[in-house]
């Protein structure tokens, strides 16, 4: 098995030791602690908006390794060692959601002023036992998914995964519309849930092709390169038809919710977030020598990244104020310093080897 990894170089890791990382949280932590003595909300908000892209990382990991589990392919065995420990940094992601949970009533209009939804439905839907139970409930299947995966083997990993993503397709839905959309609960989307789940999905395969050891004459690059394309893809045409069904649908009530977005700097966030997180990598993709450089792809997914976490700040942001954007800054640093702190740690790390070990059985 050692050897096998080796010629591949198939074990991934950041390199990065648990101290470093929890010296830049810590900091990272006094600064969001000094930010919500000054105003709990913005903080509250930056917070929601950094646990969506990390979050995002770690669900699309777990989404991927779901679909591997089906599908099969070189590109999931290759990149097996970096999506394993970040989905299994779900229960991280569970604990750090805790603040959320404590200031519902200072982040979403309908915890704070219930009058504030739109129908009995969504004051039915929209109420702070029920996004509770929602959020924890999710979080912990998504938890228990990955450590599923790491233990189960052929037909029983195939049911396991073929389950989950029933499953996902539905949570996701649901998730997206909580703790993104019900910041502004009087729009609606259909479409979100599959645009964060292909979101997420990007997300795992650029980071994936950040931190993996790589050789650049390894075919599975073309693979994931390919992927990563048709992701991006996906998520441009969801979001074109939602702006132009929005737009030409004649919709006031959600045609609000891109209005707003048109002033200050949330217009140059949205298209800093389409040029980062769309045209340069889909265009890039396009070339076949990109695709298969292993610095290529590197490159791309880094730049994928900041593109989809511009989107979150597009998405989240505009509802908390100008300032939030700085408090995000921050609180992104300090999730993603635990984030990758913890993936050092043995629960993460021997994930991999874990569902290695129960494939070769």
């Amino acid at each position: 098995m050692e050897r096998r990894d080796r010629e591949h170089g198939r074990i991934a890791s950041l390199q990065v030791s648990l101290v470093p990382a929890l010296i830049v949280a810590v900091l990272a932590l006094a600064g969001m602690a000094v930010i919500f003595l000054y105003d709990a909300r913005i903080a509250a908000g930056g917070w929601l908006t950094a646990l969506v892209l990390w979050s995002g990382i770690a669900i699309g990991c777990l989404f991927a390794l779901m679909i591997h589990t089906l599908t099969g392919g070189r590109w999931g065995t290759r990149f097996a060692p970096a999506l394993f420990p970040a989905a299994m940094a779900l229960p991280l992601i569970a604990a750090l959601f805790a603040p959320i949970l404590v200031e519902l009533k200072i982040i979403y209009p309908w915890a704070y002023d219930p009058a504030s939804t739109p129908s009995d439905v969504s004051q039915l839907y929209l109420n702070i036992p029920f996004y509770i139970a929602r959020s924890l409930g999710a979080l912990f299947f998504w938890t228990i998914m990955g450590l599923l995966l790491t233990r189960v083997s052929g037909g029983a990993a195939v049911l396991v995964a073929a389950i989950g993503l029933g499953i996902h397709g539905l949570i996701i839905g649901l998730i997206g519309l909580d703790w993104i959309l019900s910041l502004e609960p009087a729009f609606i989307s259909t479409s979100f849930g599959a645009t964060l789940a292909f979101t997420q999905f990007a997300a795992a395969l650029a980071w994936a092709a950040i931190i993996s050891p790589t050789d650049s004459k390894d075919p599975a690059l073309a693979d994931i390169g390919g992927l990563l394309l048709a992701t991006l893809l996906g998520i441009t045409y969801l979001n074109f038809i939602a702006v132009l069904v929005i737009w030409y649908g004649n919709l006031p009530q959600k045609a609000l919710f891109l209005v707003r977005r048109d002033e200050g700097p949330w217009m140059l966030i949205g298209v800093l977030a389409f040029a980062l997180g769309s045209v340069f990598p889909i265009f890039s993709l396009f070339l076949e020598r990109v695709r298969s450089s292993a610095l290529g792809l590197r490159c791309i997914g880094a730049v994928a990244l900041v593109g989809i976490a511009l989107y979150d700040a597009y998405l989240i942001a505009p509802s908390f104020g100008v300032l939030s954007l700085a408090s995000a800054l921050v609180a992104s640093t300090a999730v993603g310093a635990l984030f990758v702190a913890f993936l050092s740690l043995s629960w993460a790390k021997d994930a991999h080897k874990k569902w290695s070990a129960a494939r070769a059985r």
